[in-house]
């Protein structure tokens, strides 16, 4: 029991001072590192490097696009209505929702035999004035003829009573001769006055019969006309739309039956804002025709039309801006149809001694960065002439310099920047560096065989020890990182 005792007394004491002995060596340990990181100079932390991509700006001529949204409308709807009433005896196959009609085309037909009934009575009666007519002529030549009479038999009377008048001078005749030749010449004188009047009578009939036939001709063109206005066709190719007509319906008068669209005369409504505006007008304030790109989005396939800018619209409205009318130049074999949403490219007059750069390579108020001497950021200032999809068009840009396609929040004046080319030549630089190191550190490089001295790869002698001392060899500081790291 003693010697248990004793045994476990012994081995508290042998751990005690092995406690105290690692204690005691740690504390020296932890003491001689503080001192050498104090003592040891620290190396400067390498500066960063950030790779962008860049581009240089050269001055150019460039055509800016002006890109809006529009709607398409029909600039030539007819609507087709019943001029005659009636019963619809005939339909075109033609004559239904969406189906396509060529100019003069029948579509569908209205029961004639009313306006033909009107149209034979027309007729007759023309043909009733031209027979009055005929007989009016024949009483002005029965008239003339007989004026011509009475004015011969006025004409002897009157030299028959100058004769008497003569005689009775010279005391040949009695003066009751004289005043029974006065009556007779007083009674042709009063025929011719009628005969004329008959003529004149006579005349009048004529126009009167010629007015007759005038209205009987008119009548007659009217009743045609309605004959032919049963026949419903289409006045100029087109779509159908609205179709409402089936075979043995009654309309009325005036009733709309469908309508007609021409699709070679659609116009694209789309609205552009003031500033947009004013570089569509020429110097005078009017609006130039400028060509542009009508494009309908059909899933994956783009169905596109030319299109002219044609007129604006007569009131702006409070949104601002205004709204512009393009004619699309169409046959009429085309998809558009009216109240197609379409996109609309407006080619602009070019602009000269500009430069396109990307979208996100200046701020809003126009901030770019120029790469400068040193390969270190300065900030410009250039001015925004458009705005495009993907694109900026700037000028009083510093043409020959080179800028930073895309700006990031890392991005500042004086930091120094490398493009992808600079970067892959920098870490080759760095490379070649790391290996230079590690053959000073390993005392002069690899011998032949591809093992440095000291019989094991990678330069740690035999037995995977240090060199004497523990330290490492002269030049064996670890390598800095090579400068050019990417951001």
């Amino acid at each position: 029991m003693r010697f248990l005792l004793r045994s476990l007394v012994g081995t508290i004491i042998v751990l005690a001072l092995a406690a105290g002995v690692l204690s005691f060596g740690v504390s020296k340990f932890s003491a001689a590192r503080e001192k050498a990181a104090v003592e040891r100079p620290k190396r400067p932390a390498p500066e960063r490097v950030y790779t962008i991509r860049d581009m240089r700006l050269d001055p150019g001529t460039v055509t800016p696009v002006l890109t809006a949204f529009g709607t398409v409308e029909a600039s030539r709807i007819l609507e087709l209505r019943a001029a005659q009433p009636g019963r619809v005896i005939d339909i075109a196959e033609s004559f239904r929702e969406g189906a396509a009609v060529a100019k003069g085309s029948l579509l569908l037909r209205i029961d004639p035999a009313t306006t033909r009934s009107r149209e034979a009575d027309a007729e007759n009666s023309l043909a009733d004035a031209r027979s009055r007519e005929s007989q009016a002529v024949q009483a002005v030549a029965l008239a003339e003829a007989e004026l011509s009479a009475a004015q011969s038999q006025f004409n002897l009377r009157r030299d028959a009573l100058k004769r008497r008048v003569d005689l009775a001078n010279r005391g040949l005749a009695a003066k009751t001769a004289v005043e029974t030749d006065q009556l007779a010449l007083a009674s042709a004188e009063q025929s011719v006055i009628t005969r004329r009047q008959a003529l004149s009578n006579a005349r009048k009939q004529v126009e009167q019969a010629r007015l007759a036939i005038q209205r009987a001709s008119n009548t007659v063109s009217d009743t045609r006309r309605d004959v032919a206005d049963t026949a419903l066709r289409a006045p100029f190719a087109g779509v159908m739309t609205e179709a409402d007509a089936v075979l043995g319906r009654l309309v009325g008068t005036n009733e709309t039956l469908g309508r007609v669209i021409d699709l070679s005369a659609l116009e694209v409504a789309f609205r552009v804002s003031n500033a947009q505006f004013s570089r569509l007008l020429d110097e005078s304030g009017a609006l130039i025709p400028l060509r542009a790109t009508v494009t309908l989005s059909l899933g994956e396939r783009d169905i596109a039309a030319g299109a002219v800018l044609a007129r604006v619209a007569a009131i702006t409205g409070n949104a601002g801006g205004r709204t512009v009318y393009a004619t699309v130049l169409s046959d009429g074999n085309t998809p558009l149809r009216p109240g197609d949403f379409v996109s609309v490219a407006v080619t602009e007059r070019p602009l000269t001694q500009v430069a396109e750069i990307p979208a996100r390579a200046a701020t809003e108020d126009g901030l770019i960065y120029v790469i400068g001497e040193g390969n270190r950021l300065e900030e410009h200032r250039v001015r925004i002439l458009r705005r495009m999809e993907e694109t900026l068009i700037v000028g009083d840009a510093p043409f020959g310099e080179r800028i930073v396609t895309e700006l990031r929040p890392q991005l500042g004046p004086g930091i120094k920047v490398q493009n992808p080319e600079e970067a892959l030549v920098a870490q080759e630089e760095a490379k070649k560096k790391a290996a230079e190191r590690r053959a000073r550190r390993f005392g002069g490089g690899k011998p032949e065989g591809g093992k440095p001295e000291g019989g094991r790869p990678g330069g740690k002698p035999e037995g995977g020890k240090r060199p004497e001392g523990g330290k490492r060899p002269e030049g064996g500081e670890r390598p800095a990182k090579p400068a050019g790291a990417s951001g």
